[in-house]
């Protein structure tokens, strides 16, 4: 691929959580000394909050390679289990035995008997929790009781909770409050600024060379450093995506620079959305050439071609045989009667463009307007004849009156009413309720509360979706779907 062109030892962009890769910047070296809290001994709760693709994963997997000698590590990255299913999962990761038939209070004191053991000859106990946004209350109460294994100066286990922001929200809950209090440090890591992603950029094209030249010549010019930053919003793994794009695009047009045109038709090959680009150039032929790119690793690993200049110079040859692929927007407009070329005229004409890569099982069922990309004949419209779906789609969603945004739980939204009529969980109208000054409270219908939250994770979970209880057009297009 572009390798070799760039004088690369491997892939500097990729998205797996690679640890050599960490980039240094001062959000994520003050997130490494929060959580390097856990060695003190005093650390017996830390939480580690981020944005989906900022980098937590990766700051663990550096965190758990520099741990000192003698400490003991667990790492559960499946949260969603039972309260036994936790302690049994704690125990497998550090080696400790019980029977098949051990229950919470035995499996408790087997582990208990473990950390003693692990404390007399100093050595500490770290447990690491992925995704613990996801974590039910039965399980977040379950942590809280791990925290109460001490002696009378130190914790015996150390936990980590690791999770995306609704977590910081899940805490603040009142149920949840002696779970809360216990939190001994707590980190939010935040997305790269422009200067930021420059410098990450950089960072990675250099541990990515075959030498650590000091000064090695930026791969990226300043304007497309701004592309991938404000199409990314400074998400590591997004901006991760764009580069690599980017860069196959420059290899594929045989330059040594990702230029500003390079950049944006990377953000249209990613992220599909025209909006989410600076100034896409619609007819760029930079599309082609990406394809053409993917066909030279093809070639190459076949061994159908001689060199890398000469596969690019064969296959360049075919560009002039190909024709622009159909624009899916405008299908879609023309299929529903709306009169709009680009989703940015969508939501003034009271619709909205999502992307998605779900199932075509899920995309049939929801029963709306889809354009998905076929394999053999481009975007077309969503019909019982598509078999080759490669996993791209556009659904034209007629958004419900009051819908402005994703929806938290303790958020009003105009939307939250008709959920609320949806799930059948309405206002008792013979109950009244008293605020905390002794005063009646009316009710508000627009409030998502922690009831109706209760319910929109129940019926999340029955539709096979996360069960995070935000209502988003993922939610409520299987609620729409349930309501026809």
């Amino acid at each position: 691929m572009y390798l070799e062109y760039f004088g690369f030892q491997r892939l500097p962009f990729t998205i797996a959580p690679d640890p050599e890769f960490l980039f240094p910047s001062q959000g994520h070296q003050e997130a490494l000394a929060h959580l390097s809290y856990a060695h003190t001994g005093h650390g017996g709760l830390i939480c580690l909050t981020g944005e989906v693709g900022a980098g937590k994963t990766t700051l663990c997997r550096a965190f758990m390679q520099q741990l000192p000698e003698h400490t003991h590590l667990a790492y559960i990255f499946n949260p969603q289990l039972s309260p036994l299913e936790l302690l049994q999962s704690l125990c497998d990761e550090l080696a400790v035995e019980y029977t098949e038939d051990a229950t919470l209070k035995s499996l408790y004191a087997v582990l208990n008997e473990a950390l003693l053991r692990c404390y007399a000859k100093r050595h500490r106990v770290i447990c690491v929790i992925d995704e613990a946004q996801c974590m039910p209350a039965s399980l977040l109460e379950q942590v809280r009781l791990l925290t109460n294994l001490e002696t009378d100066k130190e914790k015996l286990l150390t936990l980590i909770l690791v999770g995306q922001p609704e977590l910081r929200d899940i805490l603040q809950r009142y149920d949840l409050r002696q779970l809360n209090q216990r939190i001994t440090a707590r980190y939010h890591l935040n997305l790269l600024s422009l200067a930021e992603c420059r410098a990450y950029l950089d960072h990675r094209v250099q541990c990515a060379r075959r030498t650590l030249e000091p000064e090695s010549v930026s791969l990226f010019d300043a304007a497309a450093v701004k592309v991938i930053w404000q199409a990314s919003r400074g998400v590591p793994r997004l901006i991760n995506s764009l580069a690599d794009r980017s860069l196959l695009g420059a290899y594929a047009s045989s330059k040594a620079l990702v230029t500003r045109s390079i950049a944006n038709q990377a953000v249209r090959e990613v992220l599909g959305d025209p909006q989410k680009s600076a100034s896409v150039t619609q007819s760029s032929p930079f599309r082609f050439k990406t394809v053409i790119g993917t066909l030279l690793l093809l070639l190459s690993l076949v061994g159908l071609a001689a060199g890398v200049y000469s596969q690019r110079d064969t296959i360049n040859k075919m560009i002039t045989g190909l024709n622009p692929t159909n624009d899916p927007i405008k299908m879609l407009a023309q299929s529903q009667g709306v009169n709009a070329e680009t989703c940015i005229a969508m939501p003034d004409l009271g619709y909205e463009c999502l992307w998605a890569d779900w199932s075509l099982l899920e995309l049939r069922s929801l029963q709306q307007p889809t354009a998905v990309r076929s394999l053999n004949r481009g975007w077309v419209l969503l019909d019982a004849s598509v078999t080759d779906y490669t996993g791209e789609a556009v659904i034209l969603w007629r958004r419900l009156d009051g819908y402005s945004g994703l929806v938290r739980p303790g958020q009003r939204s105009g939307v939250v009413s008709w959920v609320r009529q949806r799930l059948g969980v309405t206002w008792n109208q013979d109950w009244q309720s008293i605020g905390p000054g002794g005063k009646a409270v009316i009710m508000d219908d627009d409030y998502y509360d922690p009831i109706l939250a209760e319910a929109v994770g129940k019926f999340q979970q029955g539709e096979e979706l996360k069960p995070d209880r935000i209502i988003g057009p993922r939610t409520l297009l299987h609620m729409q779907r349930g309501a026809q």
